[in-house]
């Protein structure tokens, strides 16, 4: 991630989101990269659920993660999140995972949403409209 993070949230690794190996099983990564990406958008004024209710979805079209080494339960780890506009409809969240102590980089994911509404049709109508450039 450089220097142009927009936002970082830290968290702590739960023990029943470890597995049999002692280390907080992958799928765990997605939701921890997802609340990141809320809680950046609503530290931007942009609630998730009110957009929804609006009928302003802010579809997930690709997700895709790289691990580097394991956190562990009760680790301390921060996630940053970076986002840029591909198209007027269509963003990328780049968030990197990093151990709290250390700095060492955990894991790196990009994931690619589209403004959709109702229907779930592409649309212009985006709150994300202020990351266009």
């Amino acid at each position: 991630m450089h220097n142009s993070t927009l936002y970082q949230v830290t968290l702590e690794a739960r023990d029943h989101e470890c597995d049999i190996q002692g280390v907080v099983n992958n799928a765990h990564y997605q939701h921890y990269f997802e609340h990141a990406r809320h809680c950046f958008l609503k530290a931007r004024g942009i609630d998730f659920a009110a957009l929804a209710k609006e009928g302003i979805n802010l579809m997930v079209q690709k997700i895709e993660i790289e691990y580097f080494a394991p956190i562990q339960a009760h680790d301390l780890f921060s996630i940053a999140v970076h986002v840029v506009a591909l198209s007027k409809v269509r963003y990328a969240f780049h968030q990197e995972i990093r151990h709290q102590n250390s700095g060492q980089c955990l894991s790196r994911a990009k994931t690619v949403v589209v403004t959709t509404d109702r229907q779930y049709r592409p649309t212009r109508k985006t709150p994300l409209a202020l990351f266009y450039r």
